[in-house]
């Protein structure tokens, strides 16, 4: 497996490498906490400061942008220097204004805070007083002592330093998240690279981590392969692959969930899903309850337990059973088809397109006893088989601007079938990307080609 991108994984018939462990985040700056620490200790001037003197002293400190008006050690405004310039320039202001005191031009009413508020509080404050904040700055006191000034571009510089941290932490913990989830994904890997000697996959979440996921596992009775989407995409997405790929864990392990993956029973594909339906619908809450009181208020829970969720998430699925010798499918699927170019088709509308049942595996609208069919195909030796999930179905893109659609995919399988699967694989990843264009990805995107083939022992 090699990495196309931080969100892409596609790989051929070989040997797969470890997902690589996350290099070490850089260190993030050190945070100011309290509003102290955004403030100078400015000398203040006293109230009886004349008018000339204020001119004066920001015409000789062109850097200085607010004088503090302080009396005894206490803070009674603030002076902003543009302010203060563009009136003491108007004709006859010097005359008038220039001896008295500079109290004429203070604002008395400015934002006072204690030295020790927590940043936070600090910047709700300023966004309750509006635009002046921002302009004048404030006052930190400390024991109602004056301490300094704060201006506002220190108080946008820590707001800005704020919400760059929580990104920082945000990122940090879906990347982790996007570790987690590829370590779940490495054995399918190992197992789709040994058992099938000509496959491709392409799998790419539309953020760093994704609702798309596949599973493989050898099995006596030959190789089992699930790709599902599952309800949304990102972190929501990633948490149910999670619990779906639990279930499959389970349900190939010896002492399953009675799936019947042993030599003596025959797998059912379309039975494992019905399991996997109620798994998930009792591991997320998501019970139908059909009881409910004439006025519409919820029915009380017979069962003790509490009341199901107003939430519906699930997924989309389809799992196979493929035979060692390659040429007998059991095939089960919740709404994802299997397409099928035997060898030598003639036109794109000869490629078999065996639709999945129309039923979601795991909503709350879907029953607990609920029943999915599987379909036994006989396979020609040679032909190339995909499974797609709807982000490829549903793209849109194209001169038209259009969904993406089965046809489309059909017809390129058709134009595939002479070529390895794994080719075929890297021809649509590049077409794809061509039809979608400048248009948005939707939706994460998976596919699987694959030649029938006689499993690799």
């Amino acid at each position: 497996m090699f990495a196309l991108d931080p969100s892409s994984t596609q790989h051929a018939a070989s040997a797969p490498t470890p997902v690589p462990a996350l290099a070490p985040a850089p260190a993030a700056p050190r945070l100011l906490a309290r509003a102290g620490q955004l403030s100078q200790p400015t000398a203040p001037i006293p109230p009886d400061t004349s008018n000339e003197d204020v001119h004066r002293l920001f015409s000789e400190q062109p850097l200085l942008e607010t004088l503090a008006v302080v009396a005894d050690d206490r803070p009674l405004g603030l002076i902003n220097r543009q302010r203060f310039m563009e009136q003491y320039a108007r004709p006859f202001a010097r005359d008038v204004f220039g001896r008295r005191s500079c109290l004429v031009f203070t604002d008395t009413a400015p934002m006072v805070v204690a030295a020790g508020l927590p940043i936070d509080q600090l910047v709700q404050q300023a966004l309750a007083s509006g635009s002046r904040v921002l302009k004048d700055g404030f006052i930190t006191v400390e024991e109602g002592r004056y301490a300094g000034i704060g201006t506002g571009h220190a108080l946008m510089a820590a707001m800005s330093n704020i919400e760059a941290d929580k990104t920082r932490q945000l990122m940090a913990s879906i990347d982790y998240a996007s570790l987690i989830q590829r370590s779940h994904l490495v054995e399918s890997d190992r197992v789709l690279a040994s058992q099938l000697a000509d496959h491709g996959l392409l799998w790419e979440p539309r953020d760093v981590v994704g609702g798309d996921a596949y599973f493989f596992r050898a099995t006596p009775q030959g190789l089992l392969g699930c790709m599902f989407d599952c309800t949304g995409h990102g972190v929501p997405g990633a948490f149910m692959t999670l619990i779906a790929l639990s279930f499959l864990e389970q349900a190939v392990a010896p002492a399953g969930l009675g799936t019947g993956t042993g030599t003596g029973t025959a797998i059912d594909p379309g039975a494992l899903l019905g399991q996997m339906n109620r798994y998930i619908k009792r591991v997320l809450q998501q019970r139908t309850r059909d009881a409910q009181p004439a006025w519409g208020a919820p029915a009380a829970p017979a069962d003790g337990l509490p009341a199901e969720k107003t939430s519906s998430d699930g997924l989309d699925a389809a799992l196979f059973l493929q035979s060692p010798c390659g040429t007998q499918l059991r095939f089960a699927s919740a709404r994802l088809d299997l397409l099928v170019a035997p060898p030598g088709v003639q036109e794109a509308a000869q490629v078999q397109i065996h639709a999945g049942d129309k039923l979601g595996i795991g909503y709350a609208t879907t029953p607990d006893d609920a029943a999915w069919s599987t379909q036994v195909l006989e396979v020609a030796p040679g032909s190339l088989l995909m499974v797609a999930t709807d982000g490829v179905i549903d793209q849109l893109g194209g001169p038209r601007q259009i969904a993406h659609g089965r046809k489309r995919l059909a017809r390129f399988l058709h134009e595939q079938q002479d070529r390895p699967a794994a080719q075929a694989c890297a021809e649509f990843r590049q077409a794809f990307a061509q039809w979608q264009g400048t248009q948005r990805r939707r939706d994460d995107v998976s596919l699987l080609v694959w030649r029938n083939q006689a499993l690799q022992s």
